[in-house]
């Protein structure tokens, strides 16, 4: 209770920490804010005055322009010579040839302007000085610069010298030309309303727009809407095609008419559009800056801001934190203790409560009255003066969980403890006892007007083991006393459970066995003779007949107590182990008992399915060290019998008992091997070896057959020519004829 109430109030220094740093993100986030909209809008304020800065110097750049074009036509106009191309339709060729020279004059002396035409209407002719492109003497029909003919017809749509932009074509395939702004002077109209002579000043478009140009960024745009409301990029004078929604958004700023800007959506993205007052020609100048390059300077100051504000908070929650800290170490202190000693406490009651109901499993005699009481005081809830039940809980696959999960196996065993005591608490007073290795106890308390079915507890059991595999993957083997009411029987029925335990060998992994003394018409006896047999087999490898004696062996103990079937199976191994041990002290084979061959023993395993796999493997391993070591065993026979042969082809005495002698083995048992192994006797062997030794003989040298004979162990040559015939088909003296060349 003091411990929780301790915790109450530490949540104030919680709280404290928690507002004091909220309050610090809080002001660093606004400050933040604030200095990010700020700077945004003093460089969206510095992008607008650059740009309506350049846009105005552009206006300011083309209306000085026009007074030079003014100022150059109204110098041709007064110019004597280029006058004469103005008003004769056919002037002196000198005289031609003068004025060309004085307009190509203008044109080096002003390289602003593009080109200057000269048009007489009467003579039909445009005389054209030019930087590029057509120059010259050129009929009307001739002229490539086609869109000039249609402003000089339609006069009355400009104003005079209002700047024109256009394109000057370069040629009549390609719609590429050159920008440039027109200023048209003429003096005259005649009575058609055709203007009677003019002047026509290009300046090059790229001479205006050349400071315009540095001041653009990658992905500015500036357009510019003239007097006839057409909108024109400003870079090269070609016509632009907005969506309705631009265009309406250009239109709709226009309308002020006065220089200013906004932040609105163009094409798609945020840009800053900046315009400005119609100038003395009623043009409009825009332009769209996309917001992105505003904010690329932002970036720097963005990434510092942050920084400072992260130093800030940084620095403020570790104040924060001291602050706390420092309020919160005389109660932080106190809790510790208090946890501390809680935890003491529980730990040693627990190891206290589980150590004092073990002992009281294995007590055989004590005072009930004073065990009860002294239960009663350490808050175990079972009390044995009631009659009650114990269920002994097996962990199936107990050494495999310990190989996998040894750190965690009592962390295993006590949710098992937890699970089972919660279900069976639902209709019973239980507790649990963790035993040593796969085992636990649940001592459950049942009531006297209780009236038990065992199907009821049955099922009861069978919710624990789908718990347990459901939630931790452990399968359980669970076996329940009957009800006891006598304290004195706690013992016994501690054995009798565990023993019924035992009884998994025989029902399989995860069976529910109910507790109490077998029952058995007939009393166990250890059939020798099988087991007899069951050697036999082995020994004469028969290794499906060993099978099938072991198994009928192990099954007769089906009915009997699990202490029966483990005399049974160990009585086997003894008897194996006895059998291969003799087996390897006589020397006939060599087997690697106990290292490479292990006989299994009972203790090894849950089940008798498992077990009984376990001993048909061994047999078949058995089997094939039988196999493996005869077969060498055999080999080496062979190998000595050869040698024999070999080295003593020569002697007379020679023969099948010679080489038994020789090994100290029966004629007969080398008889029988050497013709398994080889397909062919051991005499056979022999004459095949003289002769062949024979024939090296009466190819080589030159002394009698009977002489060789004797030298190759035949005693009689007349023996020896029919041996001879017989194998190589000829006689000694015609097998030496035949090969007579080979003698050196």
């Amino acid at each position: 209770m003091r411990l929780n109430k301790i915790r109450r109030n530490d949540r104030l220094y919680v709280k404290l920490l928690i507002g004091i740093t909220l309050s610090i993100v809080i002001a660093v986030f606004i400050c933040s804010s604030i200095y990010y909209f700020t700077f945004a809008r003093i460089l969206q304020n510095e992008a607008f005055e650059s740009n309506l800065a350049n846009l105005q110097q552009t206006g300011k750049t083309v209306a000085k322009m026009t007074d030079s074009a003014q100022t150059v036509a109204f110098q041709i106009y007064r110019n004597s010579t280029i006058s004469k191309l103005l008003y004769y339709n056919n002037p002196n060729p000198f005289d031609t040839q003068a004025a060309m020279i004085d307009l190509n004059n203008y044109l080096v002396t002003m390289p602003y302007i593009h080109s200057i035409y000269v048009y007489n209407p009467l003579s039909g002719r445009y005389y054209i000085t030019s930087q590029n492109g057509q120059k010259g003497i050129i009929p009307e029909d001739q002229l490539m610069d086609q869109s000039i003919t249609q402003i000089l017809d339609h006069y009355k749509d400009y104003q005079p010298f209002t700047p024109i932009p256009r394109l000057i074509s370069m040629n009549e395939q390609s719609e590429d030309g050159t920008s440039v702004y027109t200023y048209l002077c003429y003096d005259a109209v005649g009575v058609n309303q055709r203007i009677n002579s003019a002047v026509i000043v290009n300046i090059s478009a790229s001479w205006i727009n050349q400071d315009l140009n540095q001041q653009l960024g990658g992905n500015d745009q500036t357009l510019y809407i003239d007097d006839r409301n057409s909108v024109l990029n400003a870079n090269d004078l070609s016509p632009v095609t907005l969506s309705d929604v631009d265009y309406q958004a250009i239109e709709h700023l226009l309308q002020f008419k006065e220089s200013g800007y906004r932040v609105a959506s163009f094409e798609g993205a945020k840009s800053l559009i900046t315009y400005t007052a119609p100038d003395p020609y009623n043009w409009q100048y825009v332009r769209i800056t996309p917001y992105s390059e505003i904010t690329k300077k932002l970036s720097s100051i963005r990434l510092r801001t942050l920084l400072i504000a992260s130093v800030v908070l940084a620095v403020g929650v570790f104040l924060a934190w001291l602050v706390s800290k420092f309020l919160y170490v005389p109660i932080h202190k106190i809790e510790n203790q208090m946890r501390a000693l809680e935890s003491e406490k529980r730990n040693s009651s627990y190891t206290l409560r589980q150590n004092t109901m073990r002992k009281l499993l294995h007590i055989h005699d004590f005072n009930a009255e004073m065990q009860a009481e002294k239960l009663k005081k350490m808050g175990i809830t079972f009390d044995f003066m009631n009659p009650y039940r114990l269920a002994y809980v097996r962990i199936d696959q107990f050494d495999l969980l310990k190989q996998e999960n040894h750190k965690d196996l009592l962390t295993y065993k006590f949710a098992i403890m937890n699970i089972a005591t919660e279900i069976c608490s639902r209709q019973y007073t239980v507790d649990s006892i963790d035993l040593d290795d796969d085992s636990l106890v649940m001592l459950i308390n049942t009531f006297e007007d209780q009236h038990e079915i065992w199907e009821d507890l049955e099922l009861m059991l069978k919710d624990i083991q789908n718990a347990c595999m459901e939630y931790i993957r452990i399968g359980l083997t669970i076996a329940l006393t009957p009800v006891s009411k006598s304290p004195r029987e706690l013992q016994a029925m501690y054995k009798l459970a565990k023993e019924a335990s035992n009884q998994r060998f025989f029902a399989g992994r995860g069976a529910i066995i109910e507790a109490g003394p077998l029952q058995s018409h007939n009393k166990y006896s250890f059939p020798i003779g099988k087991e007899k047999r069951l050697i036999e087999a082995l020994a004469a490898g028969k290794i499906e007949e060993a099978k099938a004696l072991f198994d009928t062996i192990m099954q007769e103990t089906v009915g009997y107590s699990y202490s029966v079937a483990h005399a049974a199976a160990t009585h086997i191994s003894v008897t194996l182990d006895n059998m291969l041990m003799e087996i390897e002290r006589n020397g006939s084979i060599q087997l690697c008992l106990g290292t490479e061959l292990i006989i299994p023993r009972i203790e090894q395993y849950e089940t008798l399915e498992e077990m009984t796999n376990a001993f048909h493997q061994f047999f078949d391993l058995l089997k094939s060290k039988f196999v493996e070591k005869r077969s060498s065993k055999q080999d080496d026979l062979i190998r000595k019998i050869n040698e024999i042969i070999t080295s003593q082809f020569d002697n007379a005495s020679l023969s099948l008992n010679y080489v038994a002698d020789e090994l100290k083995m029966s004629s007969y048992h080398i008889s029988r091997v050497y013709r398994q192994q080889t397909m062919t006797t051991i005499v056979d062997t022999i004459n095949a070896v003289r002769i062949e030794k024979s024939k090296e003989l009466l190819v080589a040298t030159e002394l009698s057959v009977t002489e060789i004979a004797e030298r190759t162990g035949y005693t009689n040559s007349s023996y020896f020519h029919r041996i001879f015939k017989k194998i190589i088909g000829v006689t000694p003296s015609e097998f030496r004829k035949a090969n007579q060349g080979l003698v050196k």
